[in-house]
């Protein structure tokens, strides 16, 4: 079996492959203190580490070549691969084939193993990253000359001047240079895989040249970029090898597309956030809604004593850096409250099948992940971001949930809808998502989980393919009521009061609901210790809406106050009077509506037709 080294090229901690021959190292050592664990480090024994800046990822092959003992020598960088499979994959406009993260499922998909890459590698004497054309990339350039001389940061006379070092000392190389440097086809990113003996023929040749250039250039006033000129002309300088090494010898070569992962940071492992009275509260957005975020820790700011800890993580897959730092500026006086960003974008794959409707996002999903990814975790109250707090929910955290896989509130709402406001809804809940006790039904915006219980219980993979399996109506609320049911301990209404949508949710909704829960939630509504804009209706739309007035006392605090206004008058206009009594009557007459004409029906898609005609929607 042949000794095979690839070694990646790392300027900061990455996720890492389990590999005998995936090795990382560390680069730029001598000009970075800190060092990271399980890497090489390209300032042992002989190097040119100080030289980073100007050498990139060359200060690696550098140090193979005078220290690493190998077979085969590689080198990618820490999130460029090469495409070891059979299989060819959609380029982008670069000519690379592009991945989000780096996963051991992309990993398998790109062959990314010990035996797929072995079983390539020991069969070729020379592996390279597969040629582009420089004339088809979005700068089409004539000419690999001209695509160098147009680089950003990069001068013509540099490559004039290897020019002039590989005639003179390399002149068997000077018809392969003419010919590359007109052509449009060069490898880039100095990706290769070589058999030692080629290897130490390439050093040997490659570090002849830049050094001489190196003596010859004047980078003085070079930008940060324009330093880094040694590395980007070791690309035209590994093309032409090549490129001579094709017309020369016979050797058996292979080129592969090269994988750029745009995601490469370790997976993250969240530790709670304080030793002492830590209170893990979850939250759930994208980029858009931060403003709206930003209400909900207005709130909590507010509301927060000195009794816990407040421990906040937001999941996400796209906020941004600036509004990350915003959020955090935002809390920075509490030194009790800690603000968490976690990218979960490395578990979303899941989430393109599920079922979306009406105004729910992915992220509602994103809380069937908290048992697997708080594992340090024995506990969390996740809350949804259309809220805001008007009580400590540290006395809701430390409610004592043993035993239970989660702690809720009842939904009243969604027991008027079972009782024949919605009358499909029974059958739903009794035949398709098989509640056996539906007046238990809890509202899941609000939810104390107990995610040792469930890790004990349920496996994620599982909850998701479950949440998969059918267009549910209220999406991972429904799915997370079939899974708890019978191991849920309700809490005080006050501590999700939803607001009353549309104007009908109180007086025709939750009125069917039976009487003790009407009674409970209209007892809740007198003392909210948490307002939920649940439904279309949120203030940030219609500032008349219920209980808007919570959301715009802490909103007016918020560093997006602003752009919360921006949006208000943005959106459509509000609905004149004339169109709110029509949204009235609708919702008045939509029991009888459904009794007559019931979903999915020919009698109700004539209606529509009838309906669009004199209503115009």
């Amino acid at each position: 079996m042949k000794n095979i080294k690839i070694l990646i090229s790392c300027h900061k901690p990455v996720e890492l492959l389990k590999s005998n021959i995936l090795i990382p190292i560390q680069v730029g050592c001598d000009l970075n203190q800190e060092r990271f664990s399980n890497m090489l480090r390209d300032n042992e024994g002989e190097n040119i580490s100080s030289k980073n800046p100007m050498y990139c990822e060359l200060t690696a092959q550098y140090w193979a070549w005078k220290n690493l003992e190998a077979d085969y020598y590689g080198f990618f960088h820490y999130r460029r691969y090469l495409n070891f499979s059979e299989k060819r994959f959609p380029k982008d406009c670069w000519g690379n084939v592009v991945e989000d993260y780096l996963l051991k499922r992309t990993a398998r998909q790109y062959g990314l193993t010990d035996e797929t890459m072995r079983g390539l590698i020991e069969n070729y004497d020379m592996i390279i990253s597969e040629m582009k054309d420089v004339a088809q990339m979005p700068t089409h350039d004539k000419s690999v000359y001209e695509q160098y001389k147009n680089g950003n940061s990069l001068h013509s006379e540099d490559l004039d001047i290897v020019i002039d070092i590989v005639r003179k000392r390399y002149p068997e190389y000077r018809d392969d240079l003419h010919k590359y440097l007109n052509s449009t086809r060069t490898c880039l990113c100095n990706m290769y895989i070589m058999k030692r003996e080629l290897f130490l023929e390439y050093m040997e040749w490659l570090f002849d040249i830049l050094f001489e250039f190196e003596k010859r250039a004047n980078m003085d006033d070079y930008s940060v970029e324009g330093l880094r000129t040694p590395g980007h002309l070791a690309e035209r300088l590994l093309t032409l090898y090549y490129i001579h090494l094709k017309r020369t010898r016979k050797l058996k070569i292979k080129e592969l597309q090269t994988v750029v992962f745009l995601n490469t940071d370790p997976k993250p492992v969240l530790k709670p956030a304080f030793d002492k009275n830590n209170t893990a509260i979850v939250l759930s957005a994208n980029d858009f809604y931060v403003p709206y975020v930003s209400v909900v820790l207005e709130s909590l700011h507010y509301h927060a004593t000195h009794n816990w800890n407040y421990d906040v993580i937001v999941m996400h897959r796209d906020i941004s850096l600036k509004n990350q730092m915003i959020l955090k500026e935002q809390l920075s006086d509490k030194k009790n409250i800690s603000l968490r960003f976690l990218d979960i974008g490395r578990y979303s794959k899941p989430f393109e099948k599920m079922f979306l409707r009406g105004h729910f996002a992915v992220e509602t999903y994103f809380r069937l992940l908290m048992p697997e990814i708080f594992k340090n975790y024995t506990k969390a109250l996740y809350m949804d971001s259309d809220l805001v707090l008007n009580a400590d929910p540290g006395e809701l955290y430390h409610t004592d949930v043993s035993g239970y896989l989660l702690a809720a509130c009842h939904d009243s709402d969604t027991a008027g809808l079972y009782n024949g406001y919605e009358p499909n809804k029974k059958y739903y809940m009794d035949h398709i998502l098989k509640i056996k006790k539906p007046y238990e039904y809890f509202q899941a915006g609000v939810i104390l989980f107990n995610l040792e219980e469930f890790r004990k219980r349920y496996k994620t993979k599982d909850m998701l393919q479950f949440a998969a399996s059918y267009k549910w109506e209220l999406l991972d609320q429904d799915v997370l009521n079939y899974i708890a049911q019978g191991s849920v301990k309700y809490v005080d209404s006050e501590w999700n009061v939803m607001t009353d949508w549309a104007g009908i949710r109180i007086s025709q909704i939750i009125a069917l609901a039976p009487k003790r829960m009407n009674a409970d939630y209209l007892k809740a509504r007198k003392n909210p210790k948490i307002i939920h804009y649940a439904g279309p209706d949120k203030p940030w739309h219609q500032p008349y809406a219920d209980k808007a007035e919570y959301f715009w006392k802490h909103a007016r605090k918020c560093p997006y106050y602003e752009v919360i206004l921006q949006r208000l008058y943005a959106v459509p206009p509000v609905p004149t009077l004339k169109e709110r009594v029509k949204q009235t009557l609708l919702g008045r007459m939509m029991p009888s509506i459904t009794l007559f004409f019931p979903y999915k029906t020919r009698r109700r898609e004539y209606l529509k037709k009838i309906a669009r005609g004199f209503l115009r929607f």
